[in-house]
């Protein structure tokens, strides 16, 4: 008995120190809780804080007065690559630089990391709540299978906000598989209702991370009615707005939730948009005074409006960070605040790229100088701080916007000539609007820009397959066997 004492003993002495060491790791002392927040074709200026006099988003102004503004956090010029890159932790150009349907391999590959799974590893429960559009094409892409506890939402990128009909079927999952008779709800309802009672559930001796991923304000334009701004006389601008205030509401139950369980004092709240918002056709976003939209490399589809809030944060209450930041450097700063090392060893033995994130608490928590002092934003586009160079006509879609728009006499034509193949290059301190084009005069930094991007381009890879998933079906098959849901195609070979 005396050997079984001192074998008890001892196992209690080392489950101290562990503990110990860990603590050691951990700057703040404890783990905090992590709330990421992302918007959908978001403008820069569709935000009160923006100075926009317009836009109603009460809960994020007040969140952003407690917190900091990331004034020059950049994402890539749409939708799942920025997924693809906050989850990964890595740049586009190593990871995903497509929009592809959900029967096609895309999105993190496989055999990545995931956020989610390191901080699962570090001692967090993981949820994931929303869109996905991180690759759908196998089970092993399911966000369930890569480190999230639970998970609800749509694996493509865009479905009605009402019946979540997505191409092929409807789209709508719970964990391991269709989320059925949940559909049929505007999307942000079930959203912010599922966060809610996470909050509320969550075993508070635990660290939280919570990835919400708002449907708002994606296209179809819909929205309730009574989010609606009846002052706002030009339709498409006034849906856009309800779209706004609708994730401003559900930002702000979310929130509420966790300052009344107890948990903001050591949270940390982070918000994103995943591209500036679309300023063309039928959609409403506002990207005031940058220049150019979604789908194009100009500040307007890559600077996106971002903040970060909670209680660990109080300190920098009302200011705004400059600090160059990218989409993927959530990833080691995660890793850093949890004390786990981001390091994907997985994915080195798959002989995949490793992680481009760079840990950037010290520039959020304290207005450090910023370790990143380039970013490959595409393969047309690269900043060397304060320098920029564009590639390419970018679609036409280079243009500026003024306050209130879109209106009746907005000329929404993609006409503008853009950049020449060569690039354009820009001083986005002294100029972030890009207005002027430096190029001619400073051939040299032009050549020393062309170089960079070209370096990073050497190293480029794009997830186009899932290894050892080769069971395929249709997503036609697929949604015929579940009740018209689709869902990922491929499971594991035989």
């Amino acid at each position: 008995s005396n050997a079984m004492m001192a074998t008890a003993t001892f196992l209690l002495v080392s489950a101290a120190m562990a503990l110990t060491t860990q603590a050691d790791k951990l700057p703040l002392g404890f783990q905090p809780h992590i709330v990421f927040f992302l918007g959908d074709d978001v403008g820069h200026y569709n935000f009160g804080f923006r100075g926009n006099p317009e836009i109603r988003t009460p809960n994020i102004d007040a969140l952003v007065a407690e917190g900091v503004i990331l004034d020059r956090h950049y994402v890539y010029q749409y939708c799942s690559p920025t997924r693809s890159s906050f989850l990964s932790g890595r740049l586009p150009i190593h990871v995903n630089t497509q929009n592809k349907g959900i029967d096609t391999p895309s999105g993190v590959h496989i055999n990545m990391t995931v956020i989610a799974s390191k901080l699962s590893e570090a001692g967090y429960e993981s949820h994931h709540v929303g869109k996905w559009h991180a690759g759908g094409s196998c089970t092993a892409n399911l966000p369930i299978n890569r480190g999230f506890k639970s998970s609800i939402g749509y694996l493509s990128g865009e479905e009605d906000h009402y019946t979540q009909i997505a191409v092929g079927g409807v789209d709508f999952w719970e964990d391991n598989g269709p989320a059925y008779e949940k559909n049929g709800t505007y999307g942000a309802f079930t959203y912010t209702n599922r966060s809610v009672e996470i909050v509320r559930n969550h075993d508070k001796s635990k660290p939280l991370f919570l990835y919400q991923a708002w449907q708002e304000a994606h296209t179809p334009n819909e929205v309730p009615e009574w989010f609606q701004n009846p002052t706002i006389n030009f339709t498409l601008r006034q849906l856009y707005d309800g779209m706004i205030f609708v994730l401003d509401s559900g930002i702000g139950n979310v929130t509420q939730a966790m300052k009344e369980e107890g948990m903001w004092n050591q949270s940390l709240i982070i918000y994103s948009s995943d591209n500036g918002g679309r300023e063309d056709g039928e959609f409403g976003g506002n990207n005031y005074p940058l220049r150019g939209m979604k789908f194009t490399d100009f500040e307007g589809g890559t600077r996106a409006s971002a903040w970060a809030s909670g209680g660990i944060l109080a300190h920098r209450a009302g200011q705004t960070e400059t600090g160059l930041l990218h989409i993927c450097d959530w990833y080691a700063t995660f890793a850093y605040l949890a004390g786990v090392d981001p390091t994907d060893t997985r994915a080195a033995a798959a002989g995949l790229p490793p992680i481009d994130s760079m840990n950037a608490w010290d520039v959020v928590a304290a207005g450090s100088n910023s370790t990143r002092t380039e970013i490959t934003l595409s393969a047309n586009a690269f900043i060397q701080y304060p320098y920029k160079i564009v590639l390419g006509n970018q679609g036409g879609k280079g243009w500026w916007t003024g306050p209130i728009s879109p209106n009746a006499t907005d000329n929404r034509k993609n006409n503008n000539p853009g950049c020449p193949k060569t690039g354009c290059l820009f001083n986005i301190d002294t100029d972030p609007g890009e207005h002027d084009d430096i190029s001619a005069s400073n051939p040299d930094k032009l050549k020393e820009l062309q170089g960079g991007l070209a370096q990073a381009l050497a190293t480029a890879f794009q997830t186009n397959s899932t290894p050892g998933y080769n069971n395929c079906t249709t997503l036609k098959e697929f949604a015929k066997n579940h009740h018209g849901f689709v869902g990922p195609i491929c499971t594991p070979g035989l």
